[in-house]
């Protein structure tokens, strides 16, 4: 018994079995409504192919019979040998299907007694007929009035008693419907029970593991703080928890190794590219001596790659900055307007050489941000000038502040004409050093702007996310925590 309890099964041995209990249920149940149906189908044939023909082919010969008759004394009172034919006309009709109907008795049915002493009297007064017409006796009519009205009378009980058994079928199809109904409900009511139960178990055991799993992958993705994922299981996502935990711990290992790296390297690299800038500058002003223009030229070309090479130290340091704990900011009230004012003239000059126009529209009365105005300008400038570069030439850049639903968040939205951001792209170009595909070939950038900004938005408790247009272009969002400011209201 204690051999019994240590055993585990896999995920995959779990769901066999619940496959298998399913099947059993179904199956089941499908037999038992198999098995009933097929009995009203028993009973349905039996009244299409019996009981709907022998009451067809009995009204057919009622008629017969009365037919029979009607032209045997028209016969006898005109003398015309056209009502002789009629007669026997209806004789062969009501004979053959005296015949038909007899012939309907097999293993599984048994013709009315009826219809036999029907048949065993009809074909009786036949002979006694023969009999009479081979000794030369003349009959008045071919049968008495009183043998008619007994034929007729007995294939009407014929008829009543069919009717009895096509009710009593009938009654029987409807109590064995509603027995596969029941029978349907029962299936479907443990189906039900047992989908609820197998529902619990796969929540317990498979769907909320995968929930902590994709949480988890989603804190990695998005860079987030990825805590371990605590399932104390023996199972396959035991193991995939485990795996996941080395994962983590490794990518944290890597990452403050990377960081740490990035950051000496940056400090290292600085002092000596401004020793290298500064004589470069005192080049360019002819300190050291006179330079001609292709000099100059080229002094130029490196004084520009120096500044670049600036900005990008500038922006791994900020991203070592950003990360570390030990950071200390004074936010201070921001009127949203004018931040988003500053930042645009700043890159009036940037957007005329692209020849892309930019339109602000304002908050006629803004709320009060709270938050570092240097770090916040960095963001709006960061969003804005990839909206400018990325806008086609005679193109548009559009910047819209309004509040969103809970009126509890400013939403700076930027709106460019650009190519757009796919989807699966969509959630990579926020990471650090990604830089989207149709950039790679003709913007320049090393893929830290929009994590930078994305990491400056969260710590002021914001978001920030971007949604392609509907025409062209994309828009990016950054919302911002806000007060309303009673004393503009």
């Amino acid at each position: 018994m204690k051999q019994l309890r240590n055993i585990q099964l896999g995920i995959t041995n779990k769901l066999l079995i619940i496959f298998l209990f399913f099947v059993l249920i179904f199956y089941g149940t499908l037999l038992v409504l198999f098995t009933d149906t097929q009995r009203i189908t028993g009973i349905s044939e039996k009244i299409v192919s019996k009981n709907n023909e022998i009451s067809a082919i009995s009204k057919v010969m009622y008629e017969n019979l009365l037919s029979m008759e009607a032209n045997d004394k028209k016969y006898r009172l005109l003398n015309k040998d056209i009502y002789q034919q009629y007669f026997e006309e209806e004789q062969r009709s009501f004979e053959w299907n005296l015949v038909k109907l007899l012939a309907l008795e097999s293993g599984d049915y048994e013709v009315s007694a009826l219809w036999k002493s029907l048949a065993a009297s009809y074909n009786g007064h036949k002979r006694t007929l023969l009999a009479a017409a081979n000794n030369g006796a003349q009959l008045d009519t071919w049968a008495s009035e009183e043998k008619i009205n007994g034929w007729l009378e007995t294939i009407s009980d014929a008829r009543r008693e069919n009717e009895r058994d096509i009710e009593r079928s009938l009654l029987d199809i409807n109590e064995r419907g509603r027995l596969s109904i029941r029978n349907g409900l029962i299936g479907m009511g443990i189906t039900i029970f047992a989908g609820i139960g197998a529902a619990l178990f796969l929540s317990k055991s498979i769907i909320k593991p995968l929930k902590e799993l994709k949480q988890a992958l989603q804190n990695v993705s998005f860079e987030k703080d990825a805590e371990e994922i605590q399932i104390q299981r023996k199972d396959e996502f035991g193991e995939l928890a485990a795996a996941f935990n080395d994962m983590s711990r490794q990518l944290k290992e890597e990452e403050e190794l990377r960081s740490e790296f990035i950051a000496t390297l940056s400090h290292e690299i600085r002092t000596p590219l401004s020793s290298i800038r500064e004589s470069v500058n005192m080049l360019l002003e002819g300190v050291m001596g006179p330079v001609n223009e292709k000099q100059a030229k080229f002094l130029e070309i490196a004084q520009s790659e120096i500044f670049r090479i600036g900005d990008l130290l500038k922006h791994l340091l900020q991203v070592s900055h950003l990360d570390s704990d030990s950071r200390r900011v004074t936010p201070v009230l921001i009127d949203p307007n004018k931040l988003a004012l500053e930042v645009s003239r700043s890159l009036i000059p940037t957007a005329k050489a692209k020849k892309v126009a930019m339109k602000l529209h304002k908050m006629a009365t803004p709320p009060v941000v709270i938050g570092v105005k240097k770090e916040l300008q960095q963001v709006l400038f960061n969003i804005l000038d990839n909206a400018i570069k990325f806008s086609p030439k005679g193109g548009e850049v559009v910047i819209q502040l309004f509040l969103n639903e809970d009126r509890n968040k400013l939403v700076y939205q930027f709106s460019d004409q650009g190519p757009g951001i796919t989807s699966h792209e969509q959630s990579l170009i926020f990471s650090k050093y990604y830089r989207a595909k149709n950039a790679r070939s003709h913007v320049d950038g090393v893929g830290l702007g929009l994590s930078i900004s994305k990491r400056i938005i969260q710590f002021h408790g914001g978001e920030i996310y971007v949604k392609n247009n509907e025409d062209k272009g994309c828009s990016f969002y950054c919302a911002l925590p806000c007060e309303l400011d009673e004393r503009a209201a």
